[in-house]
């Protein structure tokens, strides 16, 4: 009954975002990316003050003596020469770096799972059951408490997202949300950068399976290459809840995108 469960809840949400995927496209992405730049300011040019006329019978301006060449030059004010030196730590930078998606210890993989169309490949927890789908793949715990996905979505053509710094993050989760907001209560938390060059939320949200409702949630990890955004999304029920951070410890080391 549980894997039932996975299969007719999160298979649906993976359904329905490739769905929203088909739909969304690279015309979709690229205007998450792009917006209107605002208009440069009109720069302001001083008007030169012209010089005064002299009316006639009055005496002219005395002309700019130039200085005499022998008039001492002031010399600049001399630099404190004993300033403190500030070391800085070999190898250090001034760009944080971000931290792991998760800080647990990751747990034990059993394989990998490379996509048949050569997109990407992810690691399969040990005794998962892997179940390719359309354009995805669901791969879920023998006893259905928690599974995973990976959607991949190509890149918007001749502007690719994640690239950037600050903006592209909030990019990058705009377009999680819009592939999974299909899920039932689902709602996401705040994007963070990770280590691996993307971003990573944790979400919430319910599934109601023959007029029972219960909660679900876990985390989504999001990275970009040149040809594709990859989505990974774990999913857990409360008694998978606490195997969520040892999972996307584990997969956010094998998740490879060609």
């Amino acid at each position: 009954m549980k894997q039932r469960f996975w299969q007719w809840g999160l298979g649906c949400l993976v359904a329905g975002a490739i769905v929203l995927l088909g739909s969304l496209g690279s015309s979709g992405l690229l205007s998450f990316a792009q917006s209107p730049a605002p208009a440069p300011p009109t720069p302001v040019v001083p008007a030169l003050e012209a010089t005064p006329t002299p009316t006639p019978g009055e005496p002219s301006p005395p002309a700019a003596t130039p200085p005499n060449a022998n008039s001492p030059v002031p010399s600049p004010a001399a630099q404190p020469t004993n300033l403190p030196q500030v070391p800085f730590p070999s190898g250090s930078s001034l760009t944080p770096v971000a931290p792991p998606a998760s800080t647990a210890p990751p747990a034990a993989l059993g394989g990998d799972y490379q996509d048949p169309n050569g997109r990407f490949r992810v690691g399969v927890l040990k005794g998962y059951k892997v179940n390719p789908l359309a354009g995805s793949v669901l791969i879920e715990a023998p006893d259905g408490s928690l599974a995973y996905t990976v959607v991949p979505q190509s890149q918007p053509a001749g502007v690719p997202i994640g690239f950037g710094s600050g903006l592209d993050n909030e990019v990058l989760a705009k377009v999680a949300t819009s592939v999974f907001q299909r899920g039932e209560g689902f709602q996401p938390g705040l994007p963070r950068p990770e280590a691996g060059g993307g971003v990573v939320m944790d979400w919430i949200g319910t599934l109601t399976i023959a007029g029972q409702a219960q909660p679900v949630g876990g985390m989504i990890l999001v990275r970009s290459s040149a040809k594709n955004i990859l989505l990974l999304l774990v999913a857990a029920t409360q008694s998978g809840s606490g195997q969520v951070p040892n999972a996307i410890a584990a997969l956010e080391k094998s998740l490879q995108s060609f």
